[in-house]
């Protein structure tokens, strides 16, 4: 006994499909994840001075995108400080103004920073959004 199948196409030719799969829906994927990203870490950035937001890049390439900050200090505001003691490097003072006062002193005791999770809060947004995203792509290049 021989079991026959016909497929018809309506529509849709499933080689171009497949083509567009590995050709341009995976890469427009990363590319709109990526970009959602951007915008999400751009709204959740702690703003003082802006350097911080501003050095924000992002890049996609092919399969690969990537997306932070590139100021070092974005480590320490991700996870916080501890405690810590501030020395001169330069100087045998350390010079800052409080208030109108102008204060010199050889050592200060920071009581640390708390955490402002924005890379990681961006990350969980963009996992959550992933499927979302895929569907979007998915439906929009099905229907072209």
């Amino acid at each position: 006994m021989t079991i026959t199948v016909d497929i018809q196409q309506r529509g849709l030719d499933i080689k171009v499909f497949a083509d567009k799969v590995d050709a341009e829906l995976l890469p427009n994927v990363i590319e709109r994840l990526v970009d959602y990203g951007y915008a999400d870490m751009m709204s959740r950035v702690p703003f003082r001075t802006g350097r911080l937001m501003g050095s924000i890049q992002k890049e996609v390439a092919g399969l690969t995108g990537s997306l932070g900050p590139t100021e070092p200090y974005a480590i320490y505001v991700e996870y916080g400080t501890n405690p810590h003691e501030i020395r001169p490097v330069y100087a045998s003072v350390l010079r800052f103004v409080i208030g109108n006062k102008i204060i010199f002193t050889p050592l200060v005791h920071h009581p640390g920073t708390r955490p402002q999770p924005f890379i990681k809060e961006t990350t969980q947004d963009m996992v959550t959004q992933l499927p979302e995203i895929w569907k979007q792509t998915f439906d929009e290049a099905v229907l072209q």
